[in-house]
């Protein structure tokens, strides 16, 4: 095809959906990998849980079968959790690495031989999370923070096969991520949510640029920097948020 191909991950809501509609808008044919049908037209929809390991080779099937390789591979399929470390059953602990962590990092091993082969770019979504400790979000913290180390670890390992890497860390952006967490807690309401288009239309000028990382919206970078400057005043505002 002499369109470029982007394989989305979660690409029938929030970030995901904003994702696919920005790639296709400039040009790129776009594969939405989701377990429900997306309420908007795809290129190609491939129904698949990518916890599984039967559906995570239905997907390198799908991809083997109609496309000569991937130009842009975005693990975007994720889920929060909003309870503290006690409260949290361990099926549920289980499940949000699994989808989080495990899920992506075994996906994208086997979808390397196709990135190559079009010198792709491998877009991670991790999580102003992943750089933050924030309490009654410890479990998705972790696993995005295991996820962003993964992200930047990768990319040295597969220069040579010349994949790119991009890290992507998104704060808040009002998309009902919270409706679809884990965990009974609700989190407190604050100011300055980011868009989600907006959001896609950075991470798209970001990948054209050929950035190592995106952090949005770009504030949260020194939100990112309290805690090793002032971790009392942080962990205090935080207990003070949470009503812990």
């Amino acid at each position: 095809m002499s369109k470029p191909i982007a394989l989305i991950t979660g690409a029938s809501s929030g970030l995901g959906l904003a994702m696919a509609l920005r790639f296709r808008s400039e040009g790129f044919v776009v594969v939405g990998v989701c377990r429900h049908r997306p309420g908007f037209e795809l290129d190609r929809w491939i129904e698949a849980d990518i916890t599984l390991p039967e559906d995570r080779d239905v997907i390198v099937k799908a991809i083997t079968e109609e496309f000569d390789g991937i130009d842009v591979l975005i693990n975007n399929a994720g889920k929060g959790s909003y309870a503290t470390w006690e409260e949290m059953p361990e099926h549920d602990l289980r499940d949000i690495f699994e989808l989080n962590f495990f899920a992506p990092v075994l996906l994208t091993g086997k979808l390397l031989p196709f990135l190559e082969k079009k010198r792709g770019t491998i877009i991670n979504i991790s999580s102003v999370a992943g750089g933050l400790h924030v309490p009654c979000m410890g479990a998705y913290c972790a696993t995005k923070a295991a996820y962003k180390l993964y992200s930047d670890s990768l990319r040295p390992e597969i220069l040579r096969r010349h994949v790119k890497v991009m890290t992507v860390m998104p704060g808040r952006i009002d998309t009902g991520f919270s409706s679809r967490a884990l965990g009974a807690r609700k989190p407190p309401e604050t100011p300055g949510g980011g868009n989600a288009d907006r959001f896609a239309a950075k991470v798209f000028a970001a990948y054209r640029k050929g950035r190592r990382c995106l952090i949005y919206p770009f504030w949260y970078r020194l939100v990112m920097m309290l805690p090793g400057i002032l971790p009392g005043l942080y962990d205090r505002k935080n207990i003070q948020l949470w009503r812990l």
